[in-house]
């Protein structure tokens, strides 16, 4: 069954009034009051549309600065001028959850895991540091699509179909339709296929709760919204993990104190038990081995007791199996008693314990329950097993770094590709770059929007130190920023297209190299 543009909203405890920014003004406030009265558990089509309109014209021309990961998620953090041409970031989530399926602005960006996933490796190669030329939503369906590119030009689309049980994403060329990567299984349409859009739903009418909104108002409330949403799933998440250690440490205090219930009350027949031994002691002489008990009187009321005996050992045997048994119980009997009294307290405090996580309001309050957790949890007396050893992460590093005579970073790239990944991958529009004019070498760059003319000179020695012109007295180098940099469409690994740069000369100073080559890293 496809979503298409159904609406799926869930009422819940939590309302705007908790989700949204306090810094918000009243006014603001109660406009947004009125058209969400509960905490969204998704858009539906109008709404999505609504927000796309707005978002189209806010991110135009806007530059892809960084693609994260989640669990079923993809942030983007776009970098956008300001009126007096000051950068701004605008972070993007894409929430292709089945129980989500959404796309909403949020001031609350997530960290990027360390190790990303394939997927969003090969968006980070092919739209990373592109700008946003177009943004769309399809006719009366939940299909999202980013165009990337330069000067106006798409060259690549990224996808988002939020429709049905299994949303799909797409990374495609935008000339050849071909799709370069995707999310989700489709027998129809596959990697180095050409992408074709699945069938529009039929068609519904439902109602743009936002429709009153305007554009600040609209983004307050939507990031107010699903950060409720995503506070609530993080909340029953660690309630759960936290109430599975809880319940299950319990349950063994549980079957431990019955346990040792059973054990205290047979420490406390040790004195009945030792009072049978000097019985039979006493009569030992009247008794034969088999017999399965014996009754004889007792020594102070004189009344007949019956002892049970095992027939396949013999009198003694008996005997003195119970007077062993008698001291053993009367000498354990007062660890027995502590136990069962820690064991008590235990009990009590996971009840109490389990009282506070399940009456918790957020999740930072289970969080610091985390260290009386693992006190009460951690091992319950036994061994910690030991954790698997990690396997190393080794990170490749594209480039390598240097410091000029000011402290300032020159990095430098070590291949064709990793010339690539240095350019378009760590750094900042703002930053200075350096090539030799006309022959192959690294791509140098320096982390500085202002650097000293020294530090130029020093990225210029380098430029032409690791290129073709190593052995050369003299070469000219070309300068410009990294915004003004560009790899054209199917150009190979290192080749890149730039404007506005300057020539300067490098000369050869083998002093100045050997300062350099002391502070690489």
């Amino acid at each position: 069954m496809r979503q298409g543009n159904h609406q799926t909203l869930a009422n819940t405890s939590i309302t705007l009034t908790t989700a949204l920014n306090a810094s918000i003004p009243q006014h603001t406030f109660t406009r947004l009051l009125l058209p969400i009265a509960y905490c969204l558990k998704t858009m539906n089509y109008p709404e999505l549309r609504h927000l796309i309109e707005k978002l189209s014209f806010d991110l135009m021309d806007a530059r892809l600065e960084h693609i994260a990961d989640g669990e079923n998620k993809l942030q983007f953090t776009f970098k956008k001028y300001g009126d007096e041409d000051t950068r701004a970031r605008f972070f993007l989530v894409i929430d292709f959850l089945p129980a989500h399926l959404d796309i909403y602005p949020t001031t609350r960006p997530k960290k990027a895991p360390p190790v990303p996933q394939a997927f969003t490796m090969l968006l980070r190669k092919y739209i990373g540091n592109t700008m946003l030329t177009g943004l769309r939503i399809a006719d009366d369906d939940r299909i999202v699509t980013f165009e990337f590119g330069f000067d106006n030009a798409p060259f690549f689309e990224f996808i988002a179909e939020l429709t049905g049980r299994s949303p799909h994403i797409f990374l495609i060329e935008s000339e050849s339709r071909k799709v370069l990567g995707m999310i989700g299984q489709d027998d129809t349409r596959k990697i180095h296929g050409i992408y074709t859009p699945p069938e529009p739903p039929a068609r519904k009418s439902d109602t743009d709760r936002f429709d009153s909104l305007d554009r600040e108002d609209l983004y307050t409330a939507l990031d107010g919204e699903f950060a409720a949403r995503d506070e609530k799933e993080r909340i029953d998440f660690h309630r759960n993990q936290a109430l599975k250690r809880i319940r299950k440490t319990l349950a063994r205090a549980n079957k431990l104190y019955e346990n040792l219930s059973k054990e205290l009350m047979r420490a406390d027949n040790a004195e009945r038990e030792r009072a049978e031994a000097d019985l039979l002691n006493a009569y030992a002489y009247k008794l034969k081995q088999g017999m399965i008990y014996a009754e004889l009187p007792d020594f102070e009321t004189g009344e007949p007791m019956r002892i049970t005996l095992d027939p396949a050992i013999s009198i003694r045997e008996n005997i003195e199996k119970r007077y062993a048994h008698s001291k053993r119980m009367t000498r354990s009997r007062e660890q027995v008693k502590a136990r069962l009294d820690q064991t008590f307290q235990k009990r009590a405090a996971l009840e109490d314990l389990e009282k506070t996580v399940l009456n918790a309001k957020d999740s930072s309050q289970i969080l610091e329950l985390g260290t009386q957790i693992d006190e009460l949890c951690g091992t319950d007396g036994k061994p910690a097993p030991a954790q698997p050893k990690k396997p190393k992460v080794t990170v490749h590093k594209p480039y390598k770094t240097f410091k000029s005579a000011d402290g300032t970073l020159i990095l430098v790239g070590k291949s064709a590709k990793d010339n690539d990944d240095l350019t378009f991958h760590h750094t900042r529009g703002n930053d200075y770059w350096l090539h030799v004019s006309g022959i192959p070498g690294s791509h140098i760059v320096i982390k500085s929007a202002e650097p000293s003319q020294e530090t130029i000179l020093d990225a210029a020695l380098l430029a032409m130190h690791y290129s073709k012109r190593s052995k050369s007295e003299a070469a000219e180098v070309h300068l410009t920023q990294v915004k003004y940099v560009r790899k054209p469409k199917g150009a190979p690994d290192g080749k890149v297209e730039i404007r506005g740069e300057k020539a300067i000369i490098a000369r050869a100073s083998q002093k100045r190299l050997e300062r350099l080559m002391q502070t690489e890293s």
